[in-house]
């Protein structure tokens, strides 16, 4: 039986997001100003970032009390400390469905380059991780699909580490080019 692939054996490439980005305060608290979505899309996405494996959902410490963390259990979160914004959590969802999360370095810049994400004013400063992003509200179900990959890769992050992302990134950039 083969095992089932991780992020290391996948590359997932975001296409570009379509459309301006929306406007964030660019200072903290980070948050998204506008193009929210639907209810039902902030519903799905936190049910199915809820059914990640070993996976916990609890108060976030760095976000605001009605945000929903996402952390790892001890035993299972084996990624370097980039990998986490406190203890083991590796992303919180906002409650109008923008999200802070962890990517390893050539996701994130393909993220950003796609715009589906900017980078947090803390990491800007050097206070959190480099690898700390705000990830935009998907605003239909297809970029729910995209966020949930975005998601899937924090979480194998993680989980597991960076894995060989760097295919993604020369990928990336060659669709910036074109």
């Amino acid at each position: 039986m083969e095992p089932l692939p991780t992020l290391a054996d996948r590359i997932f490439v975001p296409p570009p997001r379509m459309g301006p980005r929306p406007l964030t305060r660019p200072a903290l608290p980070h948050r998204q100003l506008e193009q929210w979505p639907p209810e039902e899309i902030v519903q799905e996405l936190v049910g199915r970032s809820l059914s990640l494996p070993f996976v916990r959902p609890k108060q976030s410490r760095m976000a605001s009390p009605q945000s929903l963390a996402l952390s790892l259990l001890d035993e299972f979160a084996a990624g370097p400390p980039d990998a986490f914004i406190d203890s083991h959590e590796f992303c919180h969802l906002h409650p109008e469905g923008s999200l802070h999360l962890t990517l390893p370095d050539e996701i994130r810049r393909c993220a950003v380059d796609m715009g589906w994400a900017e980078q947090h004013p803390a990491a800007r400063l050097g206070v959190m991780p480099q690898a700390l992003v705000m990830v935009y509200a998907p605003r239909n179900r297809q970029e729910l699909a995209i966020v949930l990959e975005l998601i899937s890769g924090s979480y194998e992050f993680a989980r597991f580490g960076a894995g060989r992302p760097r295919a993604a990134s020369a990928y990336c950039g060659a669709i910036m080019e074109a």
